[in-house]
Protein backbone atom coordinates (compact mmCIF):
# COMPACT_ATOMS: atom_id res chain seq x y z
CA UNK A 1 0.00 0.00 0.00
CA UNK A 2 1.53 3.31 -1.08
CA UNK A 3 2.21 6.05 1.44
CA UNK A 4 2.35 9.77 0.71
CA UNK A 5 2.87 13.02 2.61
CA UNK A 6 2.27 16.67 1.79
CA UNK A 7 5.55 18.20 0.67
CA UNK A 8 5.04 21.42 2.64
CA UNK A 9 4.91 20.33 6.28
CA UNK A 10 6.40 23.47 7.91
CA UNK A 11 10.05 22.47 8.36
CA UNK A 12 12.13 25.15 6.65
CA UNK A 13 14.54 22.76 4.96
CA UNK A 14 16.32 23.23 1.66
CA UNK A 15 14.41 21.82 -1.29
CA UNK A 16 17.54 20.06 -2.50
CA UNK A 17 17.46 17.98 0.69
CA UNK A 18 13.78 17.71 1.66
CA UNK A 19 12.70 15.35 -1.10
CA UNK A 20 15.68 13.12 -0.27
CA UNK A 21 14.64 12.99 3.40
CA UNK A 22 11.06 12.10 2.44
CA UNK A 23 12.30 9.28 0.21
CA UNK A 24 14.66 7.97 2.88
CA UNK A 25 11.84 7.96 5.45
CA UNK A 26 10.07 5.38 3.28
CA UNK A 27 7.39 7.45 1.54
CA UNK A 28 6.41 6.58 -2.02
CA UNK A 29 5.60 10.15 -2.89
CA UNK A 30 4.07 13.50 -2.01
CA UNK A 31 1.26 15.82 -2.86
CA UNK A 32 1.96 19.47 -3.55
CA UNK A 33 0.14 22.79 -3.28
CA UNK A 34 -0.01 25.23 -6.15
CA UNK A 35 0.05 28.15 -3.68
CA UNK A 36 3.53 27.16 -2.44
CA UNK A 37 5.35 27.67 -5.75
CA UNK A 38 6.00 24.07 -6.79
CA UNK A 39 8.04 25.26 -9.78
CA UNK A 40 10.83 25.89 -7.26
CA UNK A 41 11.16 22.25 -6.20
CA UNK A 42 9.21 19.88 -8.41
CA UNK A 43 12.37 18.80 -10.18
CA UNK A 44 13.91 17.89 -6.82
CA UNK A 45 10.88 15.72 -6.08
CA UNK A 46 11.07 13.92 -9.40
CA UNK A 47 14.85 13.50 -9.16
CA UNK A 48 14.33 11.52 -5.94
CA UNK A 49 11.96 9.14 -7.72
CA UNK A 50 8.99 10.28 -5.64
CA UNK A 51 5.51 10.08 -7.14
CA UNK A 52 3.35 13.17 -7.08
CA UNK A 53 -0.08 11.93 -6.10
CA UNK A 54 -1.97 15.21 -6.42
CA UNK A 55 -1.77 18.95 -6.93
CA UNK A 56 -3.89 20.99 -4.52
CA UNK A 57 -5.48 23.82 -6.49
CA UNK A 58 -5.41 27.36 -5.04
CA UNK A 59 -8.28 28.55 -2.89
CA UNK A 60 -6.83 31.66 -1.25
CA UNK A 61 -6.06 35.08 -2.71
CA UNK A 62 -2.36 35.65 -2.18
CA UNK A 63 -0.44 38.81 -3.05
CA UNK A 64 3.23 39.41 -2.33
CA UNK A 65 3.32 36.07 -0.46
CA UNK A 66 0.59 37.25 1.94
CA UNK A 67 -2.92 35.82 2.19
CA UNK A 68 -5.41 38.57 1.38
CA UNK A 69 -8.55 36.41 1.40
CA UNK A 70 -8.55 32.86 2.79
CA UNK A 71 -12.07 32.24 1.42
CA UNK A 72 -11.47 33.50 -2.11
CA UNK A 73 -12.71 30.21 -3.61
CA UNK A 74 -16.29 31.30 -2.85
CA UNK A 75 -16.05 33.56 -5.88
CA UNK A 76 -16.87 30.62 -8.18
CA UNK A 77 -20.49 30.90 -6.99
CA UNK A 78 -20.71 34.62 -7.90
CA UNK A 79 -20.73 36.78 -11.01
CA UNK A 80 -17.85 38.94 -9.79
CA UNK A 81 -15.35 39.94 -12.46
CA UNK A 82 -12.45 38.41 -10.53
CA UNK A 83 -14.08 35.00 -10.89
CA UNK A 84 -12.93 34.87 -14.51
CA UNK A 85 -9.33 35.46 -13.49
CA UNK A 86 -9.61 32.82 -10.79
CA UNK A 87 -10.98 30.29 -13.27
CA UNK A 88 -8.06 31.05 -15.58
CA UNK A 89 -5.66 30.37 -12.71
CA UNK A 90 -7.33 27.04 -11.97
CA UNK A 91 -7.04 26.06 -15.63
CA UNK A 92 -3.36 27.05 -15.62
CA UNK A 93 -2.77 24.82 -12.61
CA UNK A 94 -4.51 21.90 -14.32
CA UNK A 95 -2.13 22.47 -17.24
CA UNK A 96 0.75 22.37 -14.75
CA UNK A 97 -0.51 19.05 -13.38
CA UNK A 98 -0.74 17.62 -16.87
CA UNK A 99 2.77 18.78 -17.77
CA UNK A 100 4.17 16.74 -14.88
CA UNK A 101 1.93 13.71 -15.19
CA UNK A 102 -0.07 14.45 -12.04
CA UNK A 103 -3.36 12.59 -12.30
CA UNK A 104 -5.31 14.17 -9.42
CA UNK A 105 -6.09 17.78 -8.59
CA UNK A 106 -7.76 18.61 -5.27
CA UNK A 107 -10.23 21.50 -5.09
CA UNK A 108 -12.08 23.36 -2.37
CA UNK A 109 -15.47 24.54 -3.59
CA UNK A 110 -16.31 26.70 -0.56
CA UNK A 111 -14.55 28.61 2.18
CA UNK A 112 -15.78 29.62 5.62
CA UNK A 113 -19.18 29.08 7.20
CA UNK A 114 -21.36 31.20 4.90
CA UNK A 115 -20.45 30.82 1.23
CA UNK A 116 -22.76 32.25 -1.43
CA UNK A 117 -25.91 30.23 -2.13
CA UNK A 118 -25.67 27.09 -4.23
CA UNK A 119 -26.42 28.02 -7.84
CA UNK A 120 -26.06 26.92 -11.44
CA UNK A 121 -23.22 29.37 -12.09
CA UNK A 122 -21.00 27.49 -9.66
CA UNK A 123 -22.14 24.18 -11.12
CA UNK A 124 -21.27 25.32 -14.65
CA UNK A 125 -17.82 26.45 -13.56
CA UNK A 126 -17.04 23.13 -11.94
CA UNK A 127 -18.32 21.40 -15.07
CA UNK A 128 -15.97 23.51 -17.18
CA UNK A 129 -13.00 22.56 -15.00
CA UNK A 130 -14.05 18.93 -15.08
CA UNK A 131 -14.23 18.91 -18.86
CA UNK A 132 -10.77 20.45 -18.95
CA UNK A 133 -9.48 17.76 -16.58
CA UNK A 134 -11.14 15.03 -18.62
CA UNK A 135 -9.20 15.80 -21.78
CA UNK A 136 -5.98 15.15 -19.83
CA UNK A 137 -7.26 12.12 -17.93
CA UNK A 138 -7.03 14.01 -14.62
CA UNK A 139 -9.41 13.49 -11.68
CA UNK A 140 -11.00 16.52 -10.06
CA UNK A 141 -11.23 15.66 -6.35
CA UNK A 142 -13.51 17.80 -4.19
CA UNK A 143 -12.45 18.13 -0.55
CA UNK A 144 -14.78 18.23 2.46
CA UNK A 145 -14.78 21.43 4.51
CA UNK A 146 -17.58 23.06 6.51
CA UNK A 147 -20.35 23.03 3.91
CA UNK A 148 -20.87 19.52 2.60
CA UNK A 149 -24.12 20.36 0.80
CA UNK A 150 -22.17 22.06 -2.00
CA UNK A 151 -20.20 18.92 -2.79
CA UNK A 152 -23.35 16.82 -2.53
CA UNK A 153 -25.08 19.18 -4.99
CA UNK A 154 -22.21 18.86 -7.46
CA UNK A 155 -22.11 15.07 -7.18
CA UNK A 156 -25.85 14.84 -7.68
CA UNK A 157 -25.83 17.09 -10.75
CA UNK A 158 -22.66 15.97 -12.54
CA UNK A 159 -22.31 12.52 -14.06
CA UNK A 160 -18.59 11.94 -14.59
CA UNK A 161 -16.09 9.27 -13.63
CA UNK A 162 -13.50 12.05 -13.31
CA UNK A 163 -15.34 13.81 -10.48
CA UNK A 164 -13.96 12.37 -7.24
CA UNK A 165 -13.89 12.94 -3.47
CA UNK A 166 -10.92 13.82 -1.26
CA UNK A 167 -11.60 13.05 2.40
CA UNK A 168 -9.89 15.21 5.02
CA UNK A 169 -10.15 13.56 8.44
CA UNK A 170 -9.19 16.70 10.33
CA UNK A 171 -11.90 18.75 8.65
CA UNK A 172 -14.53 16.15 9.54
CA UNK A 173 -13.34 16.09 13.16
CA UNK A 174 -13.11 19.87 13.67
CA UNK A 175 -15.23 21.63 11.06
CA UNK A 176 -18.29 19.42 10.71
CA UNK A 177 -17.73 17.30 13.84
CA UNK A 178 -19.40 14.32 12.22
CA UNK A 179 -16.78 11.59 12.04
CA UNK A 180 -19.16 9.18 13.76
CA UNK A 181 -21.93 9.82 11.27
CA UNK A 182 -20.15 11.23 8.24
CA UNK A 183 -22.47 10.98 5.19
CA UNK A 184 -20.44 8.33 3.42
CA UNK A 185 -23.53 7.32 1.48
CA UNK A 186 -23.20 10.54 -0.51
CA UNK A 187 -19.43 10.55 -0.90
CA UNK A 188 -18.03 7.05 -0.40
CA UNK A 189 -18.40 5.82 -3.97
CA UNK A 190 -16.39 8.84 -5.15
CA UNK A 191 -13.58 8.43 -2.58
CA UNK A 192 -10.28 8.71 -4.43
CA UNK A 193 -7.71 10.35 -2.14
CA UNK A 194 -7.11 11.16 1.51
CA UNK A 195 -5.80 13.99 3.67
CA UNK A 196 -5.10 12.13 6.89
CA UNK A 197 -4.43 14.28 9.93
CA UNK A 198 -5.56 14.61 13.54
CA UNK A 199 -6.73 17.32 15.94
CA UNK A 200 -8.60 17.70 19.21
CA UNK A 201 -11.77 19.00 17.60
CA UNK A 202 -11.08 22.64 18.47
CA UNK A 203 -8.67 23.73 15.70
CA UNK A 204 -7.52 22.49 12.31
CA UNK A 205 -4.01 21.72 13.58
CA UNK A 206 -3.06 19.02 11.05
CA UNK A 207 -1.44 16.83 13.68
CA UNK A 208 0.10 13.45 12.96
CA UNK A 209 -2.52 10.68 13.36
CA UNK A 210 -2.84 9.41 16.95
CA UNK A 211 -1.81 12.78 18.45
CA UNK A 212 -5.41 14.05 18.57
CA UNK A 213 -8.76 12.54 19.53
CA UNK A 214 -9.83 10.87 16.28
CA UNK A 215 -10.84 7.24 16.75
CA UNK A 216 -8.82 5.81 13.91
CA UNK A 217 -9.78 2.15 14.29
CA UNK A 218 -13.34 2.77 13.15
CA UNK A 219 -12.49 5.45 10.60
CA UNK A 220 -9.82 3.50 8.74
CA UNK A 221 -12.12 0.50 8.34
CA UNK A 222 -14.79 2.77 6.87
CA UNK A 223 -12.31 4.31 4.45
CA UNK A 224 -11.15 0.94 3.17
CA UNK A 225 -14.72 -0.27 2.92
CA UNK A 226 -15.27 2.35 0.23
CA UNK A 227 -11.87 2.12 -1.47
CA UNK A 228 -9.69 -0.91 -0.75
CA UNK A 229 -6.83 0.37 -2.93
CA UNK A 230 -6.64 3.96 -1.73
CA UNK A 231 -3.24 5.49 -0.94
CA UNK A 232 -2.52 6.43 2.67
CA UNK A 233 -1.74 10.12 2.40
CA UNK A 234 -0.88 12.50 5.22
CA UNK A 235 -1.59 16.21 5.31
CA UNK A 236 0.34 17.23 8.40
CA UNK A 237 2.03 20.36 9.69
CA UNK A 238 4.81 20.30 12.23
CA UNK A 239 4.00 22.29 15.36
CA UNK A 240 6.39 24.92 16.71
CA UNK A 241 7.25 22.52 19.51
CA UNK A 242 8.03 19.71 17.08
CA UNK A 243 10.21 21.99 14.96
CA UNK A 244 12.16 23.07 18.05
CA UNK A 245 12.56 19.60 19.61
CA UNK A 246 12.70 17.16 16.68
CA UNK A 247 14.97 16.86 13.71
CA UNK A 248 13.24 16.73 10.36
CA UNK A 249 14.26 13.08 10.08
CA UNK A 250 12.61 12.31 13.43
CA UNK A 251 9.45 14.15 12.40
CA UNK A 252 9.24 12.20 9.14
CA UNK A 253 9.81 8.95 11.00
CA UNK A 254 6.84 9.76 13.26
CA UNK A 255 4.74 10.53 10.21
CA UNK A 256 5.65 7.32 8.43
CA UNK A 257 5.13 5.23 11.57
CA UNK A 258 1.61 6.65 11.89
CA UNK A 259 0.77 5.33 8.43
CA UNK A 260 2.12 1.91 9.34
CA UNK A 261 -0.20 1.91 12.36
CA UNK A 262 -3.15 2.94 10.19
CA UNK A 263 -2.34 0.25 7.66
CA UNK A 264 -2.30 -2.35 10.42
CA UNK A 265 -5.75 -1.19 11.55
CA UNK A 266 -7.14 -2.14 8.16
CA UNK A 267 -7.22 -5.75 9.30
Amino acid sequence: MKKFINYNYKFNSQHTNRAKLIKEAGFDGVFIYSQYKPDDYIQNILACDLEIEALHLPYKLIKNDKCIDSQFVNIIWTDQEDAKNYMCELVNQIDFANNYGIKNVVMHVTGGKQPPPINKLGLDRVLYLLEYCDKYGINLCLENLRCLDYIKYLFENIDSNRLKFCFDSGHANYMTKNLNDFPWGCFGEKLSCLHLNDNNGTRDTHDIPFLGNIKWHKLIKTIFHYNQNINLTLEVRASKEQISTLSEVEFLEMCYDSLIKLENLKG
